[in-house]
């Protein structure tokens, strides 16, 4: 029992360790790469403890690749926005501008009376009242009613994140390549000095360069 306690405490404090490398989340929060990780440290980490015969170095070396593994994807994903979309989940426009967007649905395999029920837990009963509907990554919906004057110029949308465009957040704004350059020549920055730049259909734009002081520099572009 006396090996047993022992391995258990060593265990535990290695992976203590492990997660604070890979940093703080809530369960429901988790990537799809992290929940499996968390999956499987559950799973090698019990083992030394339930078969003693066991080395404990048997779970300490692959705790310690799976940790390295999780640092050097989520490095990657910061640099590689395709690798991104093919480990994570991103946010998905549900209803965008009052319109149901059905293929969106389905690809998240929600059926109509899970979305329903999430907006009602908004306090939202009628659909109509919806203009925009976003499905976050950890399976939430975030929801901006008509009842907003400015609802559609509220949501903001990622154009640029740490360096990379996002070409497709561009046309969700109805803006265009040029509209941007002009945004980035106002700021007297090219796109890989922005560390993080949001915009609304509207033009207004906040921007963040990179290696700055973090300070967010309001901006209004509204004209292409």
């Amino acid at each position: 029992m006396v090996t047993v306690f022992a391995r258990t405490l060593i265990i535990y404090a290695f992976l203590l360790i492990t997660m604070r490398f890979m940093g703080k989340r809530q369960l429901g929060e988790l990537e799809i790469s992290e929940l499996v990780i968390t999956f499987l440290l559950s799973e090698i980490a019990s083992l030394p403890i339930t078969n003693t015969e066991l080395p404990l170095l048997h779970a300490i070396i692959p705790i310690t690749t799976l940790m390295a593994l999780e640092v050097i994807l989520s490095a990657g994903v910061l640099k590689l926005p395709k690798l991104k979309s093919a480990v994570s989940i991103r946010p998905a426009l549900i209803i965008y501008d009052g319109k149901l967007l059905q293929s969106e649905l389905r690809g998240a395999r929600i059926s109509n009376e899970e979305f329903l029920s999430q907006l009602r837990q908004k306090d939202i009963f009628d659909i109509l009242d919806v203009e925009y509907a976003v499905l976050e990554p950890n399976g939430q919906i975030s929801v901006i009613s008509k009842d907003n004057p400015e609802s559609k110029d509220t949501l903001m949308h990622i154009i640029i994140s740490d360096g990379v465009i996002n070409h497709k957040n561009l046309s969700l704004i109805e803006k265009s390549t040029a509209w941007l350059e002009g945004v980035l020549k106002k700021s007297k920055r090219a796109a890989k000095d922005v560390f993080l730049m949001t915009a609304d259909a509207r033009g207004r734009v906040r921007l963040v360069g990179r290696g700055s002081d973090g300070k967010i520099i309001p901006m209004d572009c509204p004209k292409e």
